[in-house]
């Protein structure tokens, strides 16, 4: 159960950077030449940790798998438009990223209620 929580914990601390750095882009939606950055999706960022498999027993098979965990790195995200200044931020583009962003964490926040509520069932019995 806790790895459930953990994950949730991630997502969240994911979704919380991302609208910092959303807020960013949108502080800076009128200074010369700043190009909007986003971070890569929580998918990729998943996909990217190591999956370890549990060997119980000697003759189990090794996979022999490392790879390298990513973390929450700003990029250049992909604009809509460049104005005269060289400004790239669409404040209708990173609307729509903050608005995916708040619906990501109600959702991900409603799924860590239900899991908080199922364990303590559990415990109670």
């Amino acid at each position: 159960m806790t790895d459930l929580f953990a994950l949730g914990e991630r997502r969240l601390d994911w979704l919380t950077t991302r609208q910092s750095t959303i807020a960013e882009n949108i502080a800076n939606a009128n200074t010369p030449g700043f190009r909007p950055r986003d971070l890569r999706a929580f998918v990729d960022l998943l996909d990217a940790q190591p999956v370890r498999l549990a060997a119980t027993h000697p003759s189990h098979i090794a996979t022999g798998a490392r790879d390298e965990a990513g973390g929450h790195r700003a990029g250049p995200a992909q604009a809509w438009e460049t104005t005269y200044s060289g400004n790239s931020v669409a404040l209708e583009q990173e609307l729509m990223r903050a608005s995916e962003t708040n619906r990501g964490a109600a959702v991900a926040t409603s799924v860590m209620r239900a899991f908080q509520r199922m364990t303590l069932l559990n415990l109670k019995g």
